[in-house]
């Protein structure tokens, strides 16, 4: 029987796999473009990953991570990245260089997964962490964890829109 740290644990794994091979798809080159019909772009969608991993898997349910904060500009991140709604969904080129958002992506997932194998499995149901922004869904810890890689998937599907409609086709898995 598996258990749901390890269950979560796998799912995070998976996702951040999966958006990984979406990612080295894509020459960097064209992150910055906004393909027609469309408000957004790679850059965004990965900058954005970054700030709601963080917000989702690891600020709601550890607190503040101190690592996170001495190695990247989270806070102008979440400023950048983490609007929800009708806004533009694109980031300009020379503001954030897609190697620093891929540096960070892979820091953000591997701080989250190292967090992971060390929270014991009775806290999954304690409620959040108290953080100023009131979480969209979650009320529990493995609501939030549950969350994370489920909305990273619904981003890979629009960045997987991004790149076919760059000209890249879709990668058989």
């Amino acid at each position: 029987m598996i258990d749901r740290i390890q269950f979560l644990s796998e799912q995070i794994q998976e996702t951040g796999d999966f958006t990984n091979r979406l990612i080295s798809e894509i020459p960097k080159e064209l992150w910055f473009e906004v393909p027609v019909h469309t408000d957004m772009n790679f850059a965004w969608q990965v900058g954005h990953l970054i700030a709601s991993q963080n917000f989702h898997g690891i600020t709601v349910i550890h607190g503040r991570n101190r690592k996170i904060f001495e190695s990247m500009p989270i806070m102008n991140y979440n400023r950048a990245f983490y609007g929800m709604g009708d806004e533009h969904r694109s980031i300009e080129e020379g503001i954030y260089p897609a190697s620093q958002l891929k540096e960070h992506f892979d820091l953000i997932q591997e701080i989250s997964l190292k967090l992971m194998a060390t929270f014991p499995e009775e806290k999954l149901d304690d409620p959040l962490e108290p953080v100023p922004l009131k979480h969209p869904l979650a009320k529990t810890k493995y609501e939030a964890l549950s969350w994370s890689f489920k909305h990273e998937m619904w981003h890979c599907a629009e960045m997987e829109l991004v790149k076919r409609l760059l000209g890249k086709p879709i990668a058989r898995v």
